[in-house]
């Protein structure tokens, strides 16, 4: 691609508003398929490239990705704090060496940058402006990334949905009636959208795979201890990474940025082992034993279809997992991340904060070990112990699990209501979130791929599992799926508000 080309393309992206259907009354409109200029639709590793060669500057791009920001966030809502200015000085800055040196991106708003307001999704840190990087931060920004600002995540990333009381929902580039999922929702569709080709996420219990799956990206969260920031506990069920359209990107991160350590092999494999054969466990009931929505199902049947197509050995299994013993130390391993969040506040203003300055759903999880004590979290980690022997075995016969990432389709915004009964939204999420936190629990790495589209344009991807490490045999599985079932080309129907 010559300058002469990005640029035509850059100012095509600025006219874009002037000529964008509107509603009466300025609300959300779908349009025909408003695909990205040429230049934004390539994936960070090609950005990259071009970069490197001297044939587009990081500004340009960095540039364009602010253009194409302003153009589609009113409608999706994915960016609550921009840094376009501090992009732009990045930009042209003599920038650190490295496979991503100079692409624009967005950082997670659970990611503390300094300078830079990191609200965690809540109206309590509004104001909040870090004096300093995490170490995930100091990471991208060693990698030569460029950040133009904060992506939407729910409060704290607890839910499985990116409506934050603090600033409004994310919605979804391929239906705006939907939710982009959770918790790296504002992630997703950004990179959905073609604001960036690859965005910061992180996954607690499935945030990076559920937002990819709703979005139709590649998500992969990688095993226990992967990423150089990770805080070395056995039992750390948060692990950063990004959401890309491309798999080449997620991998090409993970190299560069991974952390370098014995423990774990590399995440790509040598030649010689291109033309394995795996065995593959598909299960298309949710752990407990009930039927996901038909297009989950049919999702994981057509995911089977391509890799049996493939020479792989495909195999339905059953749960081999004590469900309701995983699931409720999982909930009580969430709900003791609420209490000290909570309890950190409380310490900072020497008092119990007010009900309102946190969600209803964060106090609800706080409430559930309010007044437990840590021998509670030590028998939560022991059942995450069992699952880790069970996943172990598990993996002695198959090289994956094949499911579902989600029970349904993306939700649609509004329907988690936390001002209704939140007892029985936690029966409803154990069902619509059930297949992701295993792999948290466990440390293995598991990756949502996309595979089709619903009859209201929503993404429904699968998610494979793979043995603690294994991320190698992941990357190369999903290169299979996307030469025989391409996704990336494919856009949404983009929304202008």
């Amino acid at each position: 691609m010559k300058r002469r080309e990005f640029l035509a393309g850059s100012a095509a992206i600025g006219g874009l508003s002037a000529c964008s259907p509107q509603t009466k009354s300025g609300s959300l409109l779908t349009s025909p398929t408003l695909k990205p200029e040429p230049v934004l639709t390539l994936d960070a590793t090609a950005q990259a490239g071009l970069i490197a060669k001297g044939e587009v500057t990081s500004l340009e791009f960095t540039q364009a990705a602010i253009a194409r920001a302003n153009e589609t966030n009113r409608a999706l809502n994915f960016l609550v704090t921009s840094s376009f200015e501090q992009a732009r000085t990045r930009a042209a800055s003599h920038l650190p060496e490295g496979p991503f040196s100079g692409v624009p991106t967005l950082t997670k708003d659970l990611t503390v940058t300094k300078g830079v307001r990191t609200a965690f999704g809540s109206k309590a840190f509004v104001e909040y402006i870090p004096k300093e990087n995490d170490g995930f931060a100091n990471v991208m920004q060693d990698a030569g990334l460029v950040s133009i600002g904060k992506s939407a995540t729910p409060e704290f990333g607890f839910l499985p949905t990116t409506e934050p009381l603090a600033f409004g929902p994310t919605r979804n580039p391929w239906n705006p009636e939907h939710s982009t999922g959770g918790s790296s929702g504002g992630a997703a569709a950004a990179v959905a959208a073609g604001v960036v080709p690859i965005a910061q996420a992180s996954d607690g219990g499935g945030s990076i795979r559920i937002p990819a799956n709703c979005c139709g990206l590649f998500g992969m969260k990688a095993s226990r201890g992967r990423w150089p920031d990770a805080d070395g506990s056995d039992w750390e069920i948060s692990i950063r990474g990004f959401v890309s359209r491309t798999v080449r990107d997620s991998q090409n991160a993970m190299i560069a940025m991974g952390a370098k350590t014995d423990k774990l092999p590399e995440p790509v494999l040598a030649d010689a082992g291109r033309n394995k054969k795996y065995k593959i466990g598909i299960r298309t009931q949710t752990p407990d034993g009930r039927q996901v929505h038909p297009d989950c199902k049919n999702a994981v049947l057509l995911a089977a279809n391509h890799c049996a197509a493939l020479g792989h050995e495909v195999v339905e299994v059953s749960a081999h997992y004590s469900w309701d013993e995983f699931w409720e130390a999982f909930m009580t391993v969430w709900a003791f991340g609420a209490k000290q969040g909570i309890g950190n506040v409380a310490k900072q203003m020497g008092k119990m904060p007010p009900r309102e300055l946190f969600e209803p759903f964060s106090w609800w999880l706080y409430d559930l070990v309010a007044g437990k004590d840590s021998s509670v979290l030590a028998s939560a980690y022991a059942q995450f112990a069992a699952e880790r022997e069970a996943a172990r075995k598990f993996h002695q016969t198959f090289d994956f699990q094949l499911t579902p990432v989600l029970g349904a389709p993306a939700i649609k915004i509004g329907q988690i209501d936390q001002s209704g009964d939140l007892d029985a939204m936690r029966d409803w999420l154990e069902h619509y979130v059930g297949f992701t936190p295993w792999a948290n629990a466990t440390g293995h790495p598991a990756m949502s791929v996309p595979i089709l589209r619903t009859a209201e344009h929503i993404p429904v991807g699968v998610q494979f599992e793979a043995d603690y490490g294994d991320e190698a045999n992941l990357f190369e599985l999903a290169r299979q799926l996307e030469q025989i079932a391409p996704w990336a080309q494919n856009w949404p129907n983009m929304v202008h508000g």
